[in-house]
């Protein structure tokens, strides 16, 4: 009887289905609030918007959802900041990198 039953329509495929991208979504959250910790933290605002995309495929409207959106826009945000910094402040910081070089 159980395998007159297609893997789309097995609860515990659909379960197993929807707490991956549940996880996936709590994943990217949190890279994308870790990628504030540091500064040039963009690998991980990157990993955050992978994470996200990848838990965003299918997943209806809900918690999981609004958790990835939420580490999407920390990420956005971040990398925006990030690239706002570098394009201000790059006079500064080739003057600074051309003085860790002299220490080293």
């Amino acid at each position: 009887m159980a395998g007159s039953l297609s893997t789309q329509d097995d609860p515990r495929q659909v379960a197993r289905r929807q707490g991956r991208q549940e996880g996936l979504a709590t994943a990217a959250l949190a890279a994308g609030c870790v990628a504030f910790v540091n500064l040039l933290g963009a690998e991980k605002a990157l990993l955050a918007v992978t994470l996200a995309g990848l838990a965003l495929g299918g997943l209806p409207a809900g918690s999981a959802r609004s958790r990835a959106l939420a580490a999407l826009g920390l990420s956005a945000v971040y990398l925006a900041t990030l690239i706002t910094v570098l394009i201000v402040y790059h006079d500064k910081l080739t003057h600074l990198l051309g003085l860790l070089k002299d220490l080293g």
